[in-house]
């Protein structure tokens, strides 16, 4: 929570901002942590992954307008329901029973938000979340924590509970992800938790009709903002390397939703 948390409030005191966070600054402010001494130099990974989401929930609440929903699956200490600001949106926030409790306690909540302390892998949270209407899910910095046959049976499963749903979610590489089982050290004082699924970037559209999804885009991280990323986006260009590093920024919409 801690290290996407402080990469945003870093990048939204710069005067070329990503995205504007004054509540990420707040609560960093808050919560007393070496923030340096663990994630090392601040990068725009985070503040770009942030800014994906918040662009493609505001475009769904202007096609959709009232009563449209947002579940935001593993959603920390984000901001994002804040940033977004639209009262159109009914938002539902899933996370596990600890990171409510310290949601709770650390950001106010806002009118037409629920939180629902579950794990995003229970059925039961889909059980709370109204199925007749458009709904757009959020699984950023989430998915890449689960083992590859949870992530297929997720989202397999949202796109048959929520006919009419848009998704996003990003991706690591199957060589990051085995470093990351190995124990990568992001610093001497960090070490990243395991992420035991990874897939290419050139694979996620093939992967997606397979779990029921459909590709709207899917980008490398450097592809939204190439002037923070300059060296990350000349790497992506080339195959090897892409396939290898290029981290996926992905947005896709139900299979039934297309074919509606």
């Amino acid at each position: 929570m801690l290290w996407p948390l402080w990469n945003r409030a870093v990048e939204s005191r710069r005067q070329d901002a990503i995205i504007d966070d004054p509540w990420a600054v707040a609560l960093v402010k808050r919560i007393d942590y070496d923030y340096a001494r663990s994630f090392g130099k601040p990068t725009a990974f985070h503040p770009i992954r942030a800014r994906f989401g918040d662009d493609r929930i505001r475009a769904f609440a202007e096609r959709h307008g009232d009563g449209a929903i947002v579940v935001a699956l593993g959603e920390g200490l984000d901001t994002q329901r804040l940033r977004v600001a639209d009262p159109r949106l009914r938002w539902f926030s899933v996370d596990v029973p600890a990171a409510v409790t310290l949601r709770e306690h650390m950001i106010e909540g806002v009118e037409n938000e629920r939180l629902i302390a579950d794990s995003a892998l229970s059925e039961a949270w889909m059980d709370q979340v109204p199925n007749d209407r458009p709904v757009f899910i959020t699984a950023l910095g989430l998915l890449m924590y689960f083992q590859p046959e949870q992530v297929r049976q997720l989202l397999r499963q949202i796109s048959a509970r929520f006919p009419m749903a848009e998704l996003c979610f990003d991706t690591i590489t199957p060589l990051i992800s085995r470093k990351t089982q190995r124990g990568l050290r992001v610093t001497r004082h960090y070490t990243a938790p395991p992420m035991p699924w990874g897939i290419s970037v050139d694979h996620v559209e093939a992967f997606l009709t397979t779990v029921g999804w459909s590709p709207l885009s899917v980008q490398t991280y450097a592809d939204p903002f190439p002037d923070r990323m300059r060296l990350y986006k000349w790497l992506s260009h080339v195959g090897p390397v892409r396939r290898a590093l290029a981290g996926g920024l992905v947005h896709a919409q139900s299979r039934e939703n297309v074919e509606v």
